[in-house]
């Protein structure tokens, strides 16, 4: 195992090429083909392949580096995991001069939700499919719907055989018994990562005085511990209260909504996304963080029902439902 180094911040320098030391590597160009981000498709692929063409050149390297020089690779390639697009930019290998040598390897993280968020501690670097004890990550606090820059750094013992080295590495977010996202620097390596997809699935629930409008869904890998395979059907609402509404508002809950499955099974809402509103006559509540969402196994396809009942003590007769299909 790698000793863990000091994170020394990344410099903008920029890197001269030097004349003739130029040597593209892997310049065939990688394919993205497992990540059809066509809306209304709700089975996505487990692993995708990289999105750009990986290369590497040789180019001067810090002032103290013994050999002078460092490895350049694009990499190019992009996952997602819990809420972000991840794109690993390049891979820097710089000699030190002491012999030794460090990897950096940059990273693009942006938000696709509405609040700040940070990638956690759930990372590793697989070196030879081992983990590398010894990288550090440097994850940014991205505000929600924007871009931020990371980097991992770890010490390697040469700078020699650069280009297998940065074959053997993978970015990995998430762990073994959860679903995970594999993002590997060579440029063979195909990226193992599911695309959230959109679906286009509307309707209308009312009862009583409560109207239920269900605008837009999404399906997304679940990135709860130990709920590998599985995924989240997140349906957006709108809530509407008539004139009728008792005095003091009525009260909407998560547990509410419940979905019937394809094989006959009902599914109450989880409250990893609670509803908790409180609807007061001829308001309308339309909060772009309210999903009601379902965990599913994966695959993720049939006909669903979906049933909205605050009035459980009346009977399910009274509940309203929206049948809708995930191709």
């Amino acid at each position: 195992m790698r000793s863990i180094p000091s994170v020394a911040a990344a410099g903008n320098r920029r890197i001269r090429t030097t004349a003739g030391t130029v040597a593209l590597v892997g310049a065939a160009a990688l394919v993205l083909t497992a990540c059809n981000d066509k809306a209304g498709t709700a089975t996505p692929t487990s692993a995708v392949a990289s999105s750009a063409a990986a290369t590497s050149v040789v180019a001067n390297g810090q002032p103290g580096g013994k050999s002078g020089q460092s490895t350049v690779r694009a990499v190019g390639k992009t996952g997602w995991f819990d809420g972000f697009a991840i794109t690993v930019d390049k891979a820097t290998l710089v000699p030190d001069e002491y012999g030794g040598a460090k990897v950096l390897i940059d990273i693009t993280y942006k938000n696709t939700t509405l609040d700040n968020k940070t990638m956690g501690n759930n990372t590793s670097l697989l070196v030879d499919d081992e983990v590398d004890g010894g990288a550090s990550w440097d994850n940014p606090t991205v505000p929600g719907g924007g871009s931020a820059t990371g980097k991992v750094t770890t010490p390697v013992k040469s700078a020699k055989d650069a280009e297998h080295l940065l074959d053997t590495m993978t970015v990995v977010y998430g762990q073994a018994s959860d679903n995970q996202t594999k993002i590997p620097l060579s440029a063979a390596g195909k990226v193992e990562s599911v695309q959230p997809k959109t679906l286009p699935i509307t309707g209308t629930l009312v009862q009583g005085h409560t109207t239920i409008e269900v605008t837009a869904g999404k399906l997304d890998p679940s990135y709860a511990k130990n709920e590998h395979g599985k995924n989240e059907l997140a349906l957006h609402i709108k809530i509407s209260g008539g004139q009728a509404v008792p005095a003091g508002g009525a009260n909407i809950f998560t547990e509410y909504f419940s979905l019937q499955t394809p094989d006959g099974k009902t599914v109450v809402a989880d409250d990893r996304s609670p509803i908790n509103e409180l609807l007061d006559a001829g308001k309308t509540i339309d909060n772009p963080k309210n999903y009601v969402v379902f965990v599913l196994p994966t695959p993720t396809t049939g006909a669903y029902v979906l049933t909205y009942n605050s009035q459980k003590e009346e009977g399910a007769a009274t509940a309203p439902t929206l049948a809708f299909t995930v191709n």
